[in-house]
């Protein structure tokens, strides 16, 4: 929970800081300024005002006057004296108030600690107050008579200096207070963000939500982004290309008894990545030398046309409304084994087509000869992705890791099998492979999260052991091309020149 709220706790750690530093500058400054006196036995003093010709055998005497002298200190008749003997405005009472006196322990000398809100201020009533209560002292032990001598006296024994710097605020306890603070609150939101978090991260989180299985993981990669003209390029790293031929490897074994032959690619909501999966996907289907045909069923926001670069006017809803033929719909693409159904102009009853006996038919007809992936709209948005899962052998649900939400996800699970469609599990999109996040949400699918089976140097060695050739690797940290006498397998790569299937540097995941 820390590390996946580690900039909320800094910044609104670092704010209460702050603002705890700040508030220390809206308060008044406060000087302190420190004085002594010294309890006399003789009551007499030479020109600088110490004492002298003390007694010894008087030391205990002295030392229980002094004792009996600190309350004194914070009396109104002292404080009264100081404002007098200052010209002050403030209150006798607040002045007394701002008084602190204690005693040495080993010796009758008495520390009066003076505040105030300037400097000089402070100096000046520390030395006054020290003279205030010699005065009130005299006055309690003489009892008030005039001209006598008491046995004892408090007499000025060092007076106070003006101080160089203010004792309060103290700015660095203010700051100290104020980032406690802001981390208790911080703490507070990362919990509650925490205990509200329904977005899905991992491999526990889809089994959590919905009951059906994890068929792979995609990465956060770039290669796995549209271009800026609309064009999907075709993943050459190893991350993405192992991705989906882990993919491909499950699916074919989704139903041993009977292997799928067309496959709704949909999602629980729009922005997750099934027309990436449903195009990628088609290529590696194809590359495995699979005829398969990519067909563009989202009649609402078609996009698998832009992302070929090919014509989208003719295509899936023209074939459907009998206009052309399947021979004038269909697109060849530049790579073998892979044609391309578009969804041609954008009808105004993308259900009605979509769940008519001729779709049904279409599907039945092409299945036969091809593997097909149809692209279909989010199920929670709208029903055509259920009405084609019912023409279709089944559907792969695509989610966007930390995107998609816990109760979308079952609300869509449920929503393809509401109809008898089967599901033969989801695919997990942008699932991001840095350290920070394993960390932070653990791996995307039980534990294999870092893409490129650990160090690049380290893969690179098992492969070229295997081979006997010498491997590039790839910024992914998988291997990018061997090095042999035929074209390599790779994305972008055909059959060899020789009519051969060029050498792959290593089996896919789930592969033998």
């Amino acid at each position: 929970m820390l590390l996946r709220h580690l900039l909320l706790l800094v910044v609104v750690t670092a704010a209460g800081a702050g603002g705890g530093y700040g508030l220390s500058y809206t308060q008044p400054e406060v000087y302190a300024a420190d004085a002594l006196g010294y309890v006399s036995s003789t009551g007499q003093s030479d020109e600088d005002g110490n004492p002298i010709a003390q007694a010894n055998g008087n030391m205990e005497l002295q030392y229980t006057k002094a004792q009996s002298y600190l309350p004194l200190f914070s009396t109104r008749a002292v404080g009264q004296r100081v404002v007098d003997d200052l010209g002050l405005e403030a209150a006798p009472d607040d002045v007394a108030g701002s008084l602190q006196a204690s005693l040495d322990p080993n010796a009758p000398i008495i520390t009066v600690t003076a505040q105030a809100g300037s400097p000089q201020e402070a100096s000046d009533i520390a030395n006054a107050a020290v003279a205030a209560v010699a005065e009130e002292a005299a006055s309690l032990e003489t009892g008030g008579t005039e001209g006598a001598t008491p046995p004892v006296q408090l007499v000025p024994y060092q007076s106070a200096l003006v101080p160089s710097g203010p004792v309060s605020p103290d700015r660095m306890k203010y700051l100290a207070a104020g980032g406690a603070a802001g981390l208790l609150i911080a703490l507070a939101l990362a919990w509650m963000r925490d205990r509200n978090d329904s977005r899905i991260r991992t491999a526990q989180d889809v089994a959590a939500a919905a009951d059906t299985a994890l068929l792979g993981t995609l990465p956060d990669h770039k290669q796995l982004v549209r271009r800026k003209d609309g064009t999907l390029p075709e993943p050459r790293a190893f991350a993405p290309r192992e991705g989906f031929r882990t993919l491909r490897t499950n699916l074919r074994y989704a139903d041993v008894d009977s292997p799928p032959r067309s496959i709704v690619v949909t999602s629980s909501a729009p922005g997750e990545g099934k027309t990436t999966v449903a195009s990628n996907l088609a290529r590696v289907m194809a590359r495995a030398g699979q005829p398969t045909i990519l067909i563009d069923a989202d009649l609402r926001r078609p996009m698998i046309a832009g992302e070929f670069a090919v014509d989208g006017e003719v295509g899936l809803s023209q074939l459907l409304a009998a206009a052309v033929s399947l021979e004038d719909a269909l697109q060849p693409t530049d790579i073998p084994h892979l044609t391309l159904l578009p969804s041609g102009q954008v009808p105004p009853n993308p259900s009605e087509l979509l769940g008519s006996r001729r779709m049904q038919e279409l599907v039945e007809e092409l299945s036969r000869t091809h593997f097909l992936l149809i692209d279909a709209p989010p199920v929670l948005a709208v029903t055509d992705a259920q009405l084609l899962a019912r023409h279709a052998d089944g559907a792969l649900l695509v989610i966007r890791a930390g995107a998609t939400r816990r109760l979308a996800l079952s609300r869509a699970v449920d929503a393809l099998r509401g109809v008898g469609a089967t599901l033969y599990g989801a695919v997990m999109n942008g699932v991001s492979g840095s350290r920070f996040t394993r960390l932070a949400y653990g791996d995307g699918a039980y534990g294999y999260g870092a893409y490129g089976y650990g160090a690049s140097t380290e893969y690179r060695a098992a492969v070229e052991r295997a081979l006997g050739e010498e491997v590039d690797v790839d910024d992914a940290g998988g291997p990018a091309e061997v090095h042999t006498g035929h074209e390599t397998d790779r994305p972008g790569s055909g059959p060899s020149p020789d009519g051969g299937r060029g050498r792959r540097a290593g089996p896919s995941q789930g592969e033998g």
